[in-house]
Formats: structure tokens, sequence, C-alpha cells
């Protein structure tokens, strides 16, 4: 039997997979108005407080264009607040009061995703795909 250039492909079965786990964590988020990029740049935002824009884009592994995007309705929100650096186009960003509180209500719901998740998959398969993916050499 053939395979199909769709079955063969890595890049079109990790996007599928991406999609479909996108919409899942999503569906939680969306209860508290958050997307998952902007979920995961509040916890990289709390987690290293004064994070250079540079910093936290090779973090999240996006460019700088697409993640001041992301930001840009955190910071109308006021969860996350973008302060002048050392040099002088350099912005360091922190979480408000009102950011970490948000933070928080988004975390019950990311934990449900996770929980749903690893009920569909399996706790072990969900933990080898995460080490699989976070192993990545690129």
């Amino acid at each position: 039997m053939e395979s199909s250039s769709a079955e063969l492909c890595n890049c079109f079965a990790v996007r599928q997979a991406a999609r479909r786990i996108t919409r899942l964590y999503e569906r939680h988020l969306s209860e508290v108005r958050l997307t998952s990029a902007q979920f995961s740049i509040l916890v990289a935002v709390g987690e290293r407080e004064g994070i250079t824009m540079a910093q936290l884009a090779q973090a999240m592994g996006m460019d700088r264009t697409t993640l001041l995007r992301a930001l840009k309705p955190l910071t109308r929100q006021s969860w996350v607040r973008a302060s002048r650096g050392d040099a002088p186009r350099q912005l360091r960003l922190s979480l408000t009061a009102s950011g970490r509180r948000q933070k928080a209500l988004a975390a019950q719901r990311w934990r449900a995703a996770q929980h749903e998740f690893e009920n569909e998959v399996g706790s072990e398969r969900a933990a080898r795909m995460r080490r699989d993916l976070l192993d990545l050499p690129f």
C-alpha cells in the first residue's frame, strides 16, 4: 500500500497536530479572554519579570513583529507593562497586578485543557511527546 504525501510529511503532521491541540487549549482559555499564545506570554513574563522583548522573542521562538502583535492586547488590557530598558530601544516587560490575577485565572483553564489532553492521549504518551518535541535540535 502506498502512503500519501501528507502521511509522509513531518511538517504536515506537526502542523495538523498543533492546530488540533491549539483549538483544545483555546476553547478552555477563551473563558478568560486569552489565546494560547497570550497565555504563554503571560507565563513567560511572569517567570522572568523584566525580560526584554528580544529575550522573550527568543524564548517563545517568535519573531519580534509577531510577538509585538501578540503583546498589544495584553498591554491594552493592562496585564503587561513595557518599560524602557538600559539600551535606547530596549523594552523590558513585567506583569501588572491585574496581569498576575489574569494569569492565575488562565492557569486554572490551562490545567483543565492539560487534563483533557492527557485524558485523550494518556499521561505517559503526552509526557513523551513533550520531551520529544522539546528535544528537537532546531
